[in-house]
């Protein structure tokens, strides 16, 4: 087939790909897509600042399974952007589209789910995510966390989402009181 396409007309575009390249690379880098979303570097610029022990404990420990813009990774949900932290738990319809289940289901699962499976309730606030998290994520390999620590990347993750955290950041005691943000 190359040999149909005139010399000169590969050469063109190639000509073409060279010159768009460098407007393309440069605009690569502005933000990832996580959770079907862009989540932009300024969000995780501003995240960084609001809840810097957060942001480093997620860069050490979150970002090896989710990913470093929590984007997913080999199968690990996406924990940021559009869809990310539903509150309700995911699950695969026969036709493998994920859907959202009601709180009466959850109950009756909830009943009939066999032990040892993870199993959380709807994620509404700062206070439901962190104990999912404390409970039920694997333990870091770096160092162990401490409440604090749980609630710091909450914090970050909440704030990448957009949430304005309170002056003194995410804590234990006020977790409750600061809604998840829907994307």
């Amino acid at each position: 087939m190359n040999a149909c396409v005139p010399l000169g007309a590969r050469w063109a575009v190639a000509w073409a790909v060279l010159w768009v390249s460098p407007a393309w690379l440069s605009c690569a880098g502005t933000g990832v897509a996580a959770g079907g979303v862009l989540i932009t570097e300024a969000d995780f610029a501003r995240a960084r600042a609001n809840a810097a022990p957060g942001a480093r404990s997620f860069g050490l420990e979150c970002a090896r399974c989710h990913g470093s813009h929590g984007e997913g990774l080999a199968g690990v949900p996406a924990i940021l952007g559009a869809g990310a932290l539903p509150e309700y738990p995911r699950e695969m319809a026969l036709a493998g589209a994920p859907g959202l289940r009601d709180p009466e289901q959850m109950e009756i699962d909830s009943q009939t789910q066999h032990t040892g499976l993870a199993r959380r309730g709807p994620f509404r606030t700062a206070g439901d995510l962190y104990a999912f998290l404390k409970t039920h994520v694997r333990k870091p390999r770096t160092r162990p966390f401490d409440d604090q620590d749980y609630a710091a990347v909450v914090g970050f993750m909440l704030s990448v989402q957009g949430q304005e955290l309170p002056s003194g950041g995410l804590t234990v005691d006020n977790a409750q009181s600061i809604p998840i943000p829907r994307r």
